[in-house]
C-alpha cells in the first residue's frame, strides 16, 4: 500500500504541476548578524556553493539585486531569496489542487466517504495526463517485480545445481574402481525453478548394471538415503523414485523451512 501511496503522489504531481517559467515568486530570508554568502547558501540550500546560482540572489534594503561580485561583505539590512524550486512548486499546487476538489466535495455532501472524495478529485483532472503519468510509473514498478523474480529464480538454481553436484559425487564414490577410465554412472538434472523442484536423472555407466530399480531397488533406496544422511541438508525433500527408460528418477523439492525429522526418500510401490 505505501508503494502505490508513493505512486499516486507521483502521479498527482505529475498531472497537478503547472509549466516551469523562469518567473518564479521569491522567497527572501533576512540576513542574520555574522552571515556571509556562503553561510546564508548553506543554511538555506544546503549547499554553500548555490550561492553563485542564479536563483540564489542577495537584494538590498530597497529590494534591488546586489551583484554577486559584491556577495564578500554583507551589510545589514540585506535580504538572501530564492525561487522557490520546480518540484516543490509542483508537489505544493498538487497538494491545494486535491484539497480544494476534497474540500468542495466535502461542502457539498459532509457525509461522503473519503473514497468517493478521493474519486471526485481525480475524475476532475485531465485523463490524458493521468495515463501519461500511469504508463510512466507502472513500467517503472513491473521492471522492479522482474528483477526482484529473476534475481530469485537465479539464486534457485544455483543451490539446486550445486546440491545436484554433490548427490551425484556421493552416489558414485563407493561405485569408482580405482584407475577406472569411464564413470560409474551416468547423471541429468531436469530444473523446474518456478516450481522450486528438480530431478536428479541416474542410469548405470558403459559396462555397468547399477543403479536400476528392476533389479537392485532395495540398494539403490539405501544408498539415495545414505547420501542425504551424508549432505545432511534439510532444505530439500526427497519424493518416491520412478524410471524412465533407463533413468532412475530422484526427485526433489527445495524450500527454506528444514524438513519434518525423519523424512527420505521411499519407494514409488
Amino acid at each position: 500500500m505505501r508503494t502505490i501511496s508513493r505512486c499516486a503522489l507521483f502521479v498527482l504531481t505529475l498531472v497537478a504541476g503547472p509549466p516551469v517559467t523562469f518567473a518564479q515568486p521569491l522567497v527572501c530570508h533576512a540576513v542574520q548578524r555574522g552571515d556571509t554568502a556562503s553561510k546564508l547558501a548553506q543554511r538555506i540550500t544546503g549547499d554553500a556553493r548555490n550561492k553563485y546560482q542564479p536563483w540564489f540572489q542577495l537584494v538590498d534594503s530597497a529590494t534591488r539585486s546586489v551583484p554577486k561580485s559584491q556577495y564578500d561583505r554583507i551589510r545589514p539590512g540585506w535580504r538572501a531569496c530564492i525561487n522557490k524550486p520546480p518540484v516543490e512548486q509542483r508537489t505544493a499546487h498538487a497538494e491545494v489542487v486535491v484539497a480544494e476538489a476534497m474540500t468542495r466535495s466535502f461542502g457539498a455532501a459532509s457525509n461522503t466517504p473519503p473514497v468517493a472524495v478521493a474519486s471526485r478529485a481525480i475524475r476532475s483532472i485531465d485523463v490524458t495526463i493521468v495515463w501519461l503519468g500511469v504508463a510512466t510509473v507502472v513500467p517503472l514498478l513491473g521492471w522492479q517485480i522482474l528483477e526482484g523474480y529473476l534475481s530469485r529464480r537465479k539464486a534457485t538454481l544455483i543451490v539446486m545445481r550445486h546440491f545436484a553436484y554433490r548427490f551425484v559425487r556421493e552416489f558414485e564414490r563407493p561405485l569408482i574402481h580405482q584407475h577406472a577410465a569411464e564413470h560409474p554412472l551416468k547423471s541429468r538434472l531436469r530444473l523446474s525453478p518456478h516450481r522450486t523442484r528438480f530431478d536428479i536423472l541416474l542410469a548405470p555407466g558403459k559396462g555397468r548394471r547399477y543403479p536400476n530399480l528392476s533389479d537392485h531397488r532395495k540398494n539403490v533406496e539405501y544408498d539415495v538415503a545414505r547420501v542425504l544422511r551424508v549432505l545432511n541438508d534439510e532444505s530439500f525433500v526427497c519424493g518416491p523414485l520412478s524410471v524412465q527408460a533407463e533413468w532412475v528418477v530422484v526427485p526433489f523439492q527445495f524450500r527454506v523451512a528444514p524438513k519434518q525429522p525423519g523424512v527420505a526418500c521411499i519407494s514409488s510401490l
